[in-house]
Formats: C-alpha cells, structure tokens, sequence
C-alpha cells in the first residue's frame, strides 16, 4: 500500500459480500487489491491506487457488495499516513494458482450444517471447494470453483439444503473472479482454510 495516494475500504458484516465488492472494485477501476481484515464479525477488503480510481472502485464495488448484503460501509483514505498502511491481515498472495472459472460463495451463520452442505455441493456439482472462511459471531463462507453452470448448481443445491435454515446469510455467484480476488480469499489447491 506504499506509495498510493488513496486507499479505498469496503466493509460489511460477513466475508461474501466483501468478496463481491473487492472484485467489483478490482474490475472498475485500476486499482490493486491489498488484501482484507476481519474483526467482530465484519470484514474489510482494501484496495489501492489514484484518488479518482479508488473513487470509482468505491463506487462499483459498495454497489456490488449491497447486491449481497444490505450494510455496506464504503470509504476512501486520501493520502494516508504511513501507520494506517498497515491494518491488512491477510494481504493477496503471490503464490497462489488457481484455473479459470466461476467462484461461488456461500455463506451461513454456524459450522454444521455448512460442512454438510458443501460436501452435498461437491458431490451435486462439478465444484470444488477452494477455502472455507470463519470470521466472528460464528460466519463461516465457503468459496467453491468450477464452470459457471456448475456453481450455479452447486448454489441451488446449497440454497435447496438450507432454504429452512435461519443461518443462510446469504449466496453469491462471480463468474470470471479477478485473479487477485482468488489469491486474496482462496487458498492454493490442496491448502488448508484461513
């Protein structure tokens, strides 16, 4: 984050909504993505670059995430001072690869029936599950990778499996994610979760 003059921040309560805002962001405007923090619950991703991009990565991305959730909280940092540089817990990685396709995400308060859900997804769809992230007030998200066509179903069967659970918070489908989008949230094949 060194060197820009603008840092741009999407928060919301959960991780999919962020997800769908760093990635919105990431596609509106040049700006590089810095990666993301997750504290109480809420989680917020970070991206960098010129005070009009970050502008209209704000913008594209606050709008995006609201497709998600309601509570979107969208802010610029304009010419921040070294020490606020520094509040990225988990910054993009440089060694992640990941082959090209749709991400799904799927997001729930509580583990259980989560767990089961995913391995009905994989077993229903031709997905594969790329991290599960909890973040506090027990939100888990899972992020699963394939075709379009695949996620897609894989979202039905999830929507499907927990149509009766008070827990969905919510779904979320990007067809062709931006690579640092995967490298900040995924976890390279055959990794652990966050």
């Amino acid at each position: 984050m060194a060197g820009d003059p603008a840092v741009g921040m999407i928060e919301v309560q959960g991780v999919a909504a962020a997800i769908v805002g760093a990635d919105a962001a990431c596609k509106a405007a040049d700006v590089t993505l810095a990666g993301w923090s997750s504290i109480g619950g809420y989680t917020t991703a970070f991206f960098t670059g010129s005070i009009s991009d970050v502008a209209a990565a704000l913008q594209s991305g606050e709008e995006a995430a609201r497709s998600v959730i309601e509570h979107v909280v969208a802010a610029p940092l304009l010419q921040p001072a070294a020490a606020c540089r520094h509040f990225v817990d988990f910054p993009v990685r440089a060694d992640s690869d990941f082959p090209a396709g749709a991400l799904g995400l799927v997001e729930t308060r509580g583990y259980g029936a989560h767990i089961h859900t995913n391995d009905q997804m994989v077993k229903t769809a031709a997905v594969e599950v790329i991290n599960v992230l909890t973040v506090h007030d027990r939100v888990v998200c899972s992020l699963v990778l394939g075709d379009v066509g695949a996620v897609t179903e894989a979202i039905a069967v999830a929507q499907k499996l927990l149509a009766d659970c008070e827990h969905l918070l919510g779904t979320a489908l990007i067809p062709q994610p931006r690579p640092e989008v995967l490298a900040a949230y995924a976890v390279p094949m055959g990794g652990g979760g966050v």
